[in-house]
């Protein structure tokens, strides 16, 4: 499986990933297709599968740290007499797990470590210019090393042309590769956000999900267009407001179109310059640096567009907000928004690591 955008996954997937338990989201329970049934059309392409061949395939549950045993238990994760872990593979347990990070992380690094332990792997870190990525040795190259050595290869990079080269030699190797962030994608960020305002909203096992708006306010970047495929998938209208010169362009409006019609959903991608106008009508306010890494531009241009005291003045009663973080306070959020009640940026942050968890459970039983 290559997910290299949250589009690799199908609207299925996604919906499983966001809420496991749920019959309003999975009909399993009443003979429906379950997430995982390869019947499912997908998407963009689908999600990328292979039938690949694990060195960990003769581990069990037996194998895993007493630790690992109890904390997937506690999680919902069954863990049965023949070594039935999670969604059912043990795919990974006793295997390594390679994140390369050409870019800083706190969130996503001790999301994925922490990930690949619950797994049963050991996760394997290569941070900054250690590899040399294109200067040392090719991207291909790297990518070869490590699907000869790891079960799993997260990559966060600075180009998302070089994540499409590694991704070609996975591909080949049919290993699963993640996308970890580029400057085009960011998707286990995404899935963490509909998870967490799936939780917040308490929508419950039973429930099918609510409609709802979100409105992203700033620079529509890498986090903004896969949020604004993951509210596709899942239904929800969204609203991007920026700046001109930082709003998405023809070319990600028709791709938006497409994927929505290849999903069948309803959802409304609306773009604006008016932030008051952006927030009225929407649950979520969402909002991300002004500057991203490696961008160009000033703060100026993004005057007006701050999530604060004013702004939420415009916004409904039960709205609430989101950053992905790190968080500029007093630039793109208020101080006191992003550490108020209406913020749920800490549970957006520990969410990280839950989506994280679900998706290596998912990879592990799709591989």
């Amino acid at each position: 499986m290559i997910i290299d955008d949250i589009d690799a996954l199908s609207v299925e997937q996604i919906l499983w990933l966001v809420h496991p338990s749920g019959e309003g989201v999975l009909s399993g329970a009443d003979g429906g297709r379950g997430p995982l049934d390869s019947s499912v059309s997908q998407p963009k392409g689908a999600a990328l599968t292979a039938q690949g061949d694990s060195s960990a395939s003769g581990a069990s549950v037996d194998d895993l740290h007493p630790e690992v045993t109890e904390l997937l238990a506690d999680q919902g994760s069954p863990v049965g007499d023949g070594g039935s872990l999670g969604l059912g593979s043990d795919q990974f347990v006793g295997a390594t797990m390679a994140g390369v990070f050409e870019h800083p992380s706190l969130r996503t690094r001790s999301a994925f470590a922490g990930a690949a332990y619950a797994v049963g792997a050991l996760p394997v870190f290569f941070v900054g210019d250690e590899i040399g990525i294109d200067s040392r040795e090719s991207a291909e190259d790297v990518a070869h090393l490590l699907c000869e050595h790891h079960q799993l290869i997260g990559a966060r990079l600075r180009s998302h042309r070089t994540f499409v080269r590694m991704a070609e030699v996975a591909r080949a190797y049919e290993r699963p590769m993640v996308n970890l962030l580029t400057d085009w994608a960011h998707p286990t960020q995404a899935l963490a956000d509909l998870i967490t305002i799936v939780e917040h909203i308490g929508v419950q096992p039973e429930d099918p999900l609510p409609n709802l708006r979100i409105a992203y306010l700033g620079d529509a970047n890498n986090v903004a267009r896969s949020l604004t495929k993951a509210a596709i998938a899942v239904g929800w209208d969204i609203t991007i407001a920026a700046p001109n010169g930082h709003q998405f362009g023809i070319e990600d409006v028709a791709a938006f179109e497409t994927y929505r019609e290849l999903c069948g959903s309803k959802a409304r991608v609306e773009l604006t310059d008016d932030p008051s106008a952006a927030v009225r009508e929407a649950r979520v306010l969402y909002t991300d640096a002004w500057i991203s890494m490696g961008a160009t531009g000033t703060t100026d241009e993004f005057e007006g567009f701050a999530i604060d005291e004013e702004l939420l003045l415009s916004a409904p009663e039960d709205a609430f907000v989101m950053h992905c973080l790190p968080a500029h306070r007093g630039m793109e959020i208020a101080a006191s928004v992003i550490d108020s009640e209406r913020s749920v940026v800490w549970a957006q942050a520990r969410n990280r690591l839950v989506a994280m968890e679900r998706l290596f459970w998912l990879i592990s039983e799709e591989d």
